[in-house]
C-alpha cells in the first residue's frame, strides 16, 4: 500500500501553518529526534526542535535548520526547517568560520532544497576538517603481536612459554609494532561512505591532504563492523595526532545521524539532521571581532568559570565571548534571535538581559570591564542610532560600557561596518583602549 507524504515547511524561529498542528504535536508529544551537528565548540545549550507558542496558539521552529523524515500512521511525512535569512546568509557565515569560498552560482549550491544543500555542507566541511588533522598521517599507536614458533620473535613471555614447551616444544614472544588506530580508521572510513553515498561527496573537490587520509584508511579497510560507543569514547590521541580529534568526533556523528529511531516507538524509523544556527551565529561573531579586537592588543580567551567551588550550588558560568588586555575585559553572549529594537522585552529576552550583567558583574571582580553586550541579527533598517550607542552599565557614572545591538542582515548581505562604528564612538571601547 503506497502511503501519502506530506511535506511540513517553515523557516528557523518563525511559525508552521496551523494547518499542520495536528502532524507536529504527534512528532513533538512522541519524542521524535534528529541529530543536531556541532560544527564547531559552543556554549549554546539545547533546545527543542519545534515549540509551541501558547499564546499565539501556533508551532514555531526553533533556532535549528534541517530536516527529518520519519513514518506516521501510514504516512512519510518530512519537517524541513531553513534558514530565515537565507542560504546565502549562511554560505557567507561559512565562509568566514572555514576560511573557504562557495561558487553558490553552479551545481550542486544552486538549489532550494533545503536538505539537499545542507548534506553538501556537511560533506564541505568535512573534507576540510580532515585536510586540516591530516599532517602527519592517519592517527597510529603501539601494539604488542604475540608470536608462537621454534624461534623467538621480540621479547620472551615466560608463563605461555612453560606452558607450551611441555606440549609442542614452541615459545611464546612478542613484539611491538606501530599500526593504524582501528577505531578511529573504522569511524572515518564509515563516515566516509555515508558521505558518498548519501550526502553528494561526490560532487566536490577533495583537498590534496584529504585525498591522501580517504586512500589510506580505504586501502586499510578490511570489513565493516560497528564501532561501538564504549569504543568511541575510550579513543587516545597521542599529541601528535591531537587534530584528528575534530574530524573523528564529526564522523561519529555522520554515523550516528544516518540512521535513527524512536526512543518510544521503535518500530518508526527516523533520519535527518539540522544544524544549530545559534552555535554558527556565536561562532561567526567571535570570527569577525577577533579580527578587530586584535587590533588593540586584545586576546580572545577561555570563556568557562566556576563560582562557589566548594560549595553544594557551585556553578559554571560560560559567556560566549571574552576578551582581555592586561586585566582588562570584554565581555559579549551572541544571541541568534529577533532583534528590530522594539521596547521592553518584546525583543531582549529577559533572562538574556539578567545574564550578561551577571557575567559583568563577575569579571569586575577579576579586574576592569570596559564593555559587555548582547549581540544579535538586525533586521530593521530605520532606527534612531541615539538609543543603541553603548552607554555606562545601568545608565550610571561607572566606566563599564553596555549595549544590546548587532550587524544588520538585509539584501543578502551581513553589513558589519556600521555595527562596528557604533561600537568605535569616541567614548566608546577600542578609542578608550589607545588611552590606557
Amino acid at each position: 500500500m503506497k502511503k501519502n507524504k506530506l511535506l511540513l515547511e517553515t523557516k528557523d524561529c518563525l511559525p508552521f501553518d496551523n494547518k499542520w498542528n495536528g502532524q507536529l504535536r504527534e512528532f513533538a508529544e512522541c519524542g521524535k529526534k534528529a541529530s543536531v551537528f556541532n560544527l564547531l565548540s559552543s556554549n549554546q545549550e539545547p533546545e527543542p526542535i519545534i515549540n509551541f507558542n501558547y499564546q499565539e496558539k501556533k508551532w514555531y521552529a526553533g533556532r535549528y535548520i534541517g530536516s527529518i523524515s520519519f513514518t506516521d500512521k501510514k504516512k512519510d511525512i518530512t519537517i524541513s526547517i531553513k534558514p530565515r535569512f537565507g542560504k546565502t546568509i549562511l554560505f557567507k557565515m561559512f565562509e568566514e568560520l572555514f576560511n573557504i569560498k562557495f561558487d553558490q552560482g553552479q551545481s550542486p549550491f544552486n538549489t532550494q532544497d533545503n536538505s539537499y544543500y545542507l548534506k553538501i555542507l556537511i560533506s564541505f566541511i568535512w573534507l576540510q576538517k580532515l585536510a586540516n588533522a591530516n599532517r602527519h598521517g592517519l592517527p597510529q599507536i603501539k601494539k604488542e603481536i604475540h608470536h608462537t614458533g621454534y624461534t623467538l620473535k621480540g621479547r620472551l613471555l615466560i608463563k605461555p612459554t612453560l606452558k607450551n614447551l611441555f606440549k609442542n616444544g614452541k615459545a611464546d614472544s612478542a613484539t611491538k609494532e606501530i599500526i593504524l588506530d582501528k577505531t578511529i580508521n573504522d569511524i572515518l572510513h564509515q563516515a566516509h561512505q555515508i558521505l558518498k553515498r548519501k550526502y553528494q561527496l561526490a560532487f566536490l573537490t577533495i583537498p590534496d591532504n584529504a585525498r591522501e587520509a580517504i586512500q589510506q584508511f580505504n586501502s586499510s579497510f578490511s570489513q565493516y563492523r560497528k564501532v561501538t560507543f564504549h569504543e568511541y569514547r575510550s579513543i587516545k590521541y597521542h599529541p601528535m595526532y591531537q587534530n584528528y580529534k575534530n574530524v573523528v568526533d564529526f564522523s561519529w556523528q555522520i554515523i550516528n545521524s544516518s540512521n535513527g529511531f524512536d526512543d518510544q516507538h521503535q518500530n518508526k524509523n527516523i533520519s535527518g539532521f539540522f544544524l544549530d544556527m545559534a552555535e554558527i551565529w556565536e561562532n561567526y561573531i567571535r570570527s569577525v571581532l577577533k579580527k578587530y579586537f586584535i587590533l588593540y592588543g586584545w586576546h580572545c580567551v577561555e570563556s568557562e568559570y566556576i563560582v562557589y567551588p566548594d560549595r553544594f550550588y557551585k556553578r559554571k558560568i560560560i559567556p560566549d565571548i571574552v576578551f582581555e588586555r592586561d586585566g582588562s575585559f570584554c565581555i559579549f553572549d551572541a544571541k541568534y534571535k529577533k532583534m528590530e529594537y522594539r521596547h521592553g522585552f518584546t525583543d531582549l529576552d529577559r533572562n538574556d538581559f539578567f545574564q550578561i550583567h551577571t557575567y559583568i558583574s563577575y569579571f569586575q571582580q577579576k579586574g576592569s570591564v570596559l564593555f559587555g553586550g548582547l549581540i544579535y541579527p538586525v533586521t530593521v533598517k530605520d532606527v534612531d542610532y541615539s538609543r543603541i550607542l553603548p552607554i555606562p552599565l545601568f545608565d550610571s557614572s561607572q566606566t563599564t560600557l553596555f549595549f544590546a545591538d548587532g550587524p544588520l542582515i538585509s539584501d543578502n548581505e551581513i553589513k558589519l561596518d556600521n555595527f562596528l562604528n557604533r561600537m568605535l564612538e569616541p567614548d566608546s571601547l577600542l578609542v578608550r583602549v589607545d588611552k590606557y
